[in-house]
């Protein structure tokens, strides 16, 4: 938190009422925490969230600060041993602020988090009522229009009928396969079993022969929390619809690297490529937002590659499982 300027400055304002209750308790002999300052400790929680800054950070920075006190204070014992119940009051207060104020900016980063996921989960819910008005709604309309047609003409153009019925039939086959997709969509990873099998399950529902998609694990699952590859799944499974059913890709690459301290997620297709900046500016990146929001909540980064009217698109995920070995209190702060 030292790089971010703005931090920075509320934890030194923070600590500094904190060695200000523990002072004030040491003269008066009893523990005594200013709650007002606290509450205003949930909105830093928000902010810090907003900014990246993960919560552990927070946690450390509080350790530090109590070892730092907590010495100061022995030290104060030592040279005034009569005002051993100064010292208790200012232990407890010490305890007590520190405490206090990360259990309300936990409060205050978990409420971002919430609302983050839902709105996250609300636009998966625009996008797929989009895809149904869009594609599902043109279909079975062109479908019924072709019948009121073949009503018009059964009669005068007897040999246009067989013609029309194998296009109507053509046209609710493809859309059952849109409700099929849409419908494994909705389903959001009931992921049983290994990452593998569980892409493996999606691309047999979808039809998907594994020449046309390629999908490879490597390192242990062990090394992730469930829900890690839980969201991972997810993020990745919409870029195999995506590379599928917008590029009209004829072969597309997941690659997928679990490492003790990191994971890392590869996909190409050899589809249409796109701009993503002019994708995101006309509004018609929801997939692209829900991807990026969900590897953000995990901390992770996502980055979209491609050219308009050029051939591929690469997505790169990486999410950082835990802290690399030596991380400590220190480095944090």
């Amino acid at each position: 938190m030292v790089a971010n300027e703005g931090a920075w400055h509320t934890c030194a304002l923070q600590a500094e009422r904190i060695i200000r209750d523990c002072a004030d308790s040491l003269q008066h002999g009893r523990a005594d925490v200013r709650d007002t300052l606290i509450q205003q400790v949930a909105g830093l929680g928000v902010q810090r969230a907003t900014q990246g800054i993960d919560a552990v950070h927070s946690i450390r920075a509080g350790l530090l600060l109590f070892d730092i006190v907590f010495d100061a204070l022995g030290k104060a014992m030592v040279n005034s041993p009569s005002a051993f119940d100064g010292f208790q009051a200012g232990v407890r207060t010490l305890q007590r602020g520190i405490g206090r104020r990360l259990e309300a900016g936990a409060l205050g980063h978990d409420t971002y988090l919430l609302n983050t996921v839902r709105e996250v989960n609300a636009a998966t819910q625009r996008q797929l009522a989009r895809e149904i008005h869009d594609h599902l709604g043109n279909h079975v309309s062109l479908a019924l229009r072709r019948i009121e047609l073949h009503e018009l003409t059964w009669e005068s153009r007897p040999d246009e009928v067989a013609a029309r019925i194998g296009s109507v039939k053509d046209t609710l086959t493809e859309s059952l396969g849109i409700i099929r997709d849409l419908v494994t969509q909705l389903r959001r990873a009931d992921r049983e079993g290994t990452l593998e099998s569980a892409f493996t399950a999606f691309l047999e529902s979808m039809e998907i022969t594994p020449s046309k998609v390629r999908i490879q694990v490597n390192g242990s699952e062990e090394w992730a929390p469930q829900d890690v590859l839980d969201e991972v799944f997810l993020v990745v499974r919409e870029c195999l619809r995506n590379s599928l059913a917008h590029a009209e890709a004829e072969h597309v690459l997941a690659a997928i690297d679990i490492a003790p301290y990191k994971l890392q997620a590869l996909i190409e297709d050899d589809g249409r490529g796109f701009d993503v900046s002019a994708v995101a500016v006309a509004g018609k990146a929801n997939g692209i937002a829900s991807a990026t929001e969900r590897v953000e909540l995990l901390g992770g980064t996502i980055l979209f590659t491609s050219v308009p009217d050029a051939v591929g698109t690469r997505v790169t995920i990486t999410i950082p499982l835990m802290d690399l070995p030596g991380d400590s209190v220190e480095r944090a702060t």
